[in-house]
């Protein structure tokens, strides 16, 4: 595993340039006797490879499981090189960039099962396998997955921050937010008194925008701002881009009503128009704790002597559209944390645990007693 993780994560990947990880890793999957191929999702999202499609294929009478975990990652300097710290047992990022185990951590574990049912020889029914393009940037891979092509109703995405035993039964929904703010032009050394200064409106729209923590499960962050022709013109127009989250329905829709609340004001105040974008990205999912893929997970977990808990995860993850489309979905923890962060860091026996974790869940399924 950690040999795996080390080639993995030296290779340069970025979201939409997945090409170098997909062709490594289904040529793995295909040495491991999957059936492997490539979707046609690249022409959707724009990656120069579509997601990864396997199935290893089993007894028909047991039944089929899906595994997941992405390809992508967030943005780097492309030139990742992990410094292992063997005392502690943690991988760590050089600290001039992230350290990728978000998501090549995820990967490592399901090539790791895959092996070990191999060289068990467990039972298994059909275990499929989806690795995903462009998760960080949207779940676009997921969100443009054929999912009638899988058979499981059951699915654990091995793609959450924590220490082994973290199971995510819960994750926010999210609306990515594009507010454009109108203005007027007027030369600003001859006239200004005749334009409208669409940065100053958007500054006074800011302070009136949900922003930061919300509640426990509800954020809204506005980030990047772009707008004016040049120094010397009267700006007239503004573009502001942000999200919000949230894992409760109610708090989600009451955002939305706030973020439209603070437009119309604004929008009335400066008698000028103001164009809003909700765009949901995805929608947020809870599955009890006493539904069967929460029980095989938790079972996995005391099996290999961990102490599971369940949590709430506070990112979107493939698992969001998973569910929707109806497969069960949960989260797996495989030792990351920090991650997106120049400080990411991997705990190498959480990792090699996790594979213990997803090893089990393949046999508990098998055994049908969960």
């Amino acid at each position: 595993m950690v040999k795996d993780f080390y080639e993995l994560v030296e290779l340069e990947v970025y979201s939409k340039q997945e090409r170098v990880i997909c062709d490594a890793v289904k040529k793995k999957l295909a040495d491991l006797g999957l059936e492997v191929e490539e979707d046609n999702t690249a022409e959707k999202t724009g990656s120069n490879c579509g997601n990864i499609i396997a199935v290893m294929k089993g007894d028909p009478s047991i039944e089929p499981i899906l595994f997941s975990s992405h390809l992508d990652r967030v943005p780097n300097n492309g030139h990742i090189h992990p410094q292992a710290d063997e005392e502690s047992g943690i991988i760590y990022s050089d600290k001039k960039t992230i350290l990728a185990a978000d998501d090549v951590s995820g990967i490592c574990v399901i090539l790791q099962a895959l092996r070990n049912v191999r060289e068990q020889n467990l039972p298994h029914g059909d275990i499929e396998i989806l690795l995903t393009t462009c998760e960080e940037i949207g779940l676009f891979g997921s969100i443009n997955a054929d999912m009638s092509r899988f058979r499981s109703k059951k699915c654990f995405v091995f793609d959450s921050p924590g220490r082994a035993g973290r199971i995510i039964k819960q994750a926010p929904g999210m609306d990515r937010v594009i507010i454009t703010v109108h203005g007027k032009k007027a030369h600003a050394g001859n006239e200004p008194e005749k334009g409208l200064n669409a940065l100053r409106v958007a500054a006074d729209l800011i302070m009136h925008l949900p922003d930061g923590r919300l509640s426990p499960v509800t954020t809204a962050n506005f980030a990047m701002i772009t707008g004016g022709p040049a120094a010397n013109v009267v700006c007239d127009k503004v573009v502001l881009q942000g999200e919000h989250r949230s894992s409760d329905l109610a708090e989600f829709t009451n955002t939305q009503n706030k973020i439209r609340a603070a437009v119309q004001e604004i929008s009335e105040k400066y008698n000028t128009p103001i164009d809003l974008e909700l765009n949901e990205m995805f929608k947020t999912f809870n599955i009890p704790e006493d539904a069967p893929v929460c029980r095989i997970a938790a079972k996995a977990c005391h099996n290999v002597g961990l102490t599971p808990f369940f949590d709430r995860g506070g990112g979107g993850m493939d698992g969001n559209i998973f569910n929707k489309r109806g497969i069960a979905t949960v989260g797996i923890a495989s030792g990351y944390e920090k991650n997106h962060t120049a400080d990411e860091l991997l705990h190498v026996e959480d990792m090699i645990k996790c594979g213990e974790e997803a090893t089990e869940i393949i046999k508990i399924v098998a055994s049908g007693k969960f």
